[in-house]
């Protein structure tokens, strides 16, 4: 009987301490704080690209499509170090998962930002108009992925590409 009993009492403890370690592995930041460390970094990238890509528009309306190109291209670019340092943040364990999603999202925004850059420098608008819906529908799944943490300068709007 006695045998039984402290094998019940260190299997008691030993679900105790798997309890207690489980709740210890739970670090990082929470979301807040996840979004207000990363907000800082979108809105750095938001003001670059406004000046990167700016009377780029109408450089496309008015037949400049190799200039159009290069903004965009250098556009890519400064995306891209942005998604970087975005991926150095910690990130809240709970939700790990979705974030590498979101990261990876970015990162297919960041190619097809550089593929309007290339086809526009190609001088070919019919491409460059289906590269810019794919831009437009990868940045939609980012903004959907990422939906939950209430973005304001990481939602990624039609209007910070024109």
């Amino acid at each position: 009987m006695r045998v039984s009993a402290r094998i019940i009492l260190l299997a008691a403890a030993a679900t105790l301490l798997l309890v207690v370690g489980a709740g210890a592995e739970e670090t990082g930041p929470s979301r807040g704080e996840y979004v207000s460390q990363v907000e800082p970094i979108c809105e750095a990238n938001t003001v670059a690209n406004k000046r990167i890509l700016k009377n780029v528009q109408a450089k496309v309306r008015n037949g400049k499509l190799k200039e159009a190109g290069v903004q965009f291209i250098h556009a890519s670019g400064a995306f891209g170090s942005t998604v970087d340092k975005l991926s150095a943040v910690p990130r809240p364990s709970e939700d790990d998962a979705r974030l590498l999603r979101w990261l990876d999202q970015l990162r297919i925004v960041q190619t097809n930002l550089r593929n309007v850059g290339k086809v526009l420098k190609a001088e070919d608008k019919i491409r460059a108009a289906h590269e810019r819906i794919r831009l437009e529908r990868s940045a939609n799944a980012a903004n959907n992925v990422s939906f939950a943490f209430e973005f304001r300068y990481c939602r990624i709007t039609p209007s910070r590409f024109t």
